[in-house]
């Protein structure tokens, strides 16, 4: 081997990685792009003419070259807990308080930093080479994703330290960076992401590395999980994560638990001028000692607190007020507004809910609003912000014509109200033709949870829509290629990618097909029953409405109206056509009928709700291997409701009025789990 290629092998490699740690993790370069692409250039020449240098470790290794079959799962020696939360300074005084009981005069300082909105991550170096990444997961159990954590170039493929380094952060992007994506997946005809979180999460399972190298990825470390034991705090480990050229937040302070509300305060108050998203604060017992003297709940370490800041709020103005036309035909106004950024995103549309929230809020088009992310998610508008000497627009009135088709709409009173209420009623157009109702059925069935047709967006829907390429459910599966070239700004790998998703959404379960027909009254956990009961799309429709509905009084939690929803479903005409036509496009894999199940949980129907430590989906599947039945709400024949966090009022007063025992999630898994 050339002695002075290596050298020089070796040296461009240190100043590209010098050059990424500058511009990815300090935002500080020190070349410009034309100058930093030569490196990249001499080093693929270099490597080229002598292959022997090329290691995992070269900056030219970044992306493999191919997509992986899948996910592989990764089970992680320590669980990756949530962290419990706190919404007032009295919660975080509480949990000082706790701590102090536990510690006494050992309880030490408070390391506080942001709340970082990405999605977790756990990555392992050994003898200071990148060997494992993986996924959050369940806590326990993560899903491997080195390859395409190894795109993100604020991550180094090698480190100057020997030995074991396990390390957990958070995949951000930063908000330029947000901005700037979603500008170009809109001009591409996709749909936004809705903010940073869901952007990095789904980023990160991309079976495609190479796709994923155009995402804007960065990686930040807020925990050292295994490494030198010569660290007595938290604060001392992050600062020997920097000292290795490992990203991290760096904005930690160690305080006092006097000046823990003071700092929060302080957090909440410049959380805008960060890079990335923080949706709060965390608050840790910096001593390793003390950390593993508290331990941990069966869900929450007990020595760290989440603080969560008050949803960001932004000021704009109503430009106009639409009404949009769901799946379903019901009518929703919307607000549009003057474009604005909020929590990451740059916000141009926000619900009203429905004509009560306009008449409560009293908006009007030219009116100045304040704007929220429900859930930090969904805009909404919550109230005005009015310059009383200037002149006001009309109240504005819901139409009586449905604005996606011309048809009348139908007024829905709530049982509880008076017929004059009309402006609280639900309006819904009936039409069945109606295009804007047609495009709503095609995005939900187009939905993760339904039959998870990737690259189906809003933008390209309403044009297969008002192309009429596309007239129903069923006629998707007839998209050709052709087809798809002649719409607008239709490249050839846009239009192979969704004939792919298509074509692979025929092989989900039956129980999928029936969430995305939207059954009225038919949920995800009904459809899962449904499924399970009656085995296939030919099944169903060979069964009499006398046989279909002796087949659904025989499924736990099915009452009256879930029944004869569904069978006014398949006996409708329209609807049993297009149940026709799926099962001549063979869409829907046929599920095994479930086998009667005898466990702890034989004879008993539970709720599960709240946030938990698990996906809901994986409790509730241990409750139907427990002999349990699954209610998608608190029934009058509902034996157990499983509260996690977050669980509304609501819920619990149901459960006391029918006499429901309520169980933790921890409870649920000692019933379970034999002794």
């Amino acid at each position: 081997m050339n002695a002075l290629a290596a050298h020089r092998h070796a040296t461009i490699c240190r100043e590209i990685a010098a050059h990424d740690y500058r511009y990815y993790v300090l935002d500080d370069p020190a070349i410009g792009d034309v100058s930093y692409d030569g490196l990249q250039r001499e080093l693929r020449a270099i490597e080229a003419e002598f292959p022997l240098l090329v290691t995992p470790e070269s900056p030219s290794q970044r992306v493999s070259g191919a997509p992986r079959a899948g996910l592989r799962k990764v089970l992680r020696d320590v669980k990756m807990y949530s962290l419990d939360n706190a919404y007032a300074a009295a919660d975080i005084a509480a949990f000082a308080a706790r701590c102090a009981a536990a510690l006494g005069p050992n309880t030490g300082l408070f390391c506080v930093e942001p709340k970082l909105d990405g999605a977790s991550l756990e990555v392992t170096y050994e003898d200071g080479r990148l060997t494992l990444a993986t996924t959050r997961g369940d806590g326990g159990e993560g899903e491997e994703v080195t390859a395409n954590v190894r795109t993100i170039r604020s991550l180094p493929l090698a480190i100057a330290h020997a030995g074991k380094l396990t390390l957990r952060g958070e995949v951000v992007f930063y908000k330029r960076s947000l901005v700037a994506l979603n500008e170009a997946r809109e001009l591409e005809g996709n749909e936004p992401f809705a903010n940073a979180r869901n952007a990095a999460a789904g980023s990160l399972r991309m079976i495609d590395p190479r796709e994923v190298a155009k995402r804007p990825l960065r990686v930040l470390f807020y925990q050292l999980l295994e490494g030198p034991s010569l660290h007595a705090s938290h604060s001392e480990s992050l600062a020997f994560l920097r000292s290795l050229a490992l990203p991290t937040h760096g904005l930690e302070v160690v305080v006092s638990p006097d000046a823990m509300g003071p700092e929060l305060t302080r957090l909440e108050g410049v959380r805008a001028s960060y890079p990335y998203e923080t949706d709060g604060a965390v608050v840790k017992v910096d001593s390793y000692a003390g950390q593993g003297e508290l331990g941990f709940t069966s869900k929450y370490p007990r020595w760290a607190m989440a603080y969560k800041f008050a949803p960001e709020r932004a000021r704009t103005r109503v430009t106009d007020i639409l009404v949009q036309v769901g799946r379903t035909g019901a009518l929703t106004p919307v607000a549009a507004l003057e474009p604005v950024l909020l929590a990451g995103t740059v916000v141009s549309r926000a619900s009203l809910h429905n004509a009560e929230q306009i008449a409560e809020l009293d908006v009007r088009i030219g009116d100045d609003v304040f704007v929220e992310k429900a859930g930090e998610i969904i805009p909404q508008v919550v109230g005005l912000a009015l310059d009383f000497s200037a002149p006001r627009g009309l109240p504005f009135c819901m139409p009586t014509v449905c604005p996606g088709c011309g048809e009348a709409v139908s007024l829905e009173l709530r049982d509880e109200l008076r017929p004059e209420l009309g402006a609280k009623a639900k309006l819904r157009c009936t039409s069945r033709r109606c295009p804007a109702k047609i495009k709503g059925a095609l995005l939900h069935w187009s939905r993760r949870f339904a039959m998870d047709i990737a690259h189906l967006g809003e933008a390209l829907v309403e044009l297969l829509i008002d192309t009429q390429t596309v007239t129903d459910v069923a006629s998707l599966y007839d998209l050709t290629f052709d087809k798809l070239a002649t719409l607008d700004r239709m490249g050839d790998k846009s239009a192979q990618n969704i004939l792919e998703a298509i074509e692979r959404s025929k092989n989900r379960a039956f129980s999928r097909v029936i969430v995305g027909l939207g059954i009225a009254q038919i949920g995800q956990v009904a459809a899962k029953q449904m499924g399970e009961r009656i085995g296939s799309l030919e099944a169903l429709l060979a069964l009499s409405p006398e046989a279909l509905r002796a087949e659904l009084e025989t499924i736990h939690g099915f009452g009256d109206k879930m029944i004869e929803s569904v069978i006014a479903f398949v006996g409708d005409e329209e609807m049993r056509a297009l149940l026709m036509d799926l099962r001549a496009r063979n869409v829907g894999r046929p599920e095994e009928i479930a086998a009667v199940v005898e466990g702890p949980l034989t004879g008993h129907r539970v709720c599960v709700t709240g946030t938990l430590s698990k996906k809901r989906e994986a409790v509730q599947e241990a409750i139907r291997r427990a002999g349990g039945t699954i209610h998608d709400s608190v029934k009058k024949d509902t034996t157990m409701l499983v509260a996690g966090d977050k669980v509304g009022q609501a819920k619990f007063d149901q459960a006391k009025k029918h006499g429901v025992r309520v169980m933790s999630e921890a409870e649920l898994e000692a019933f379970i789990t034999p002794p």
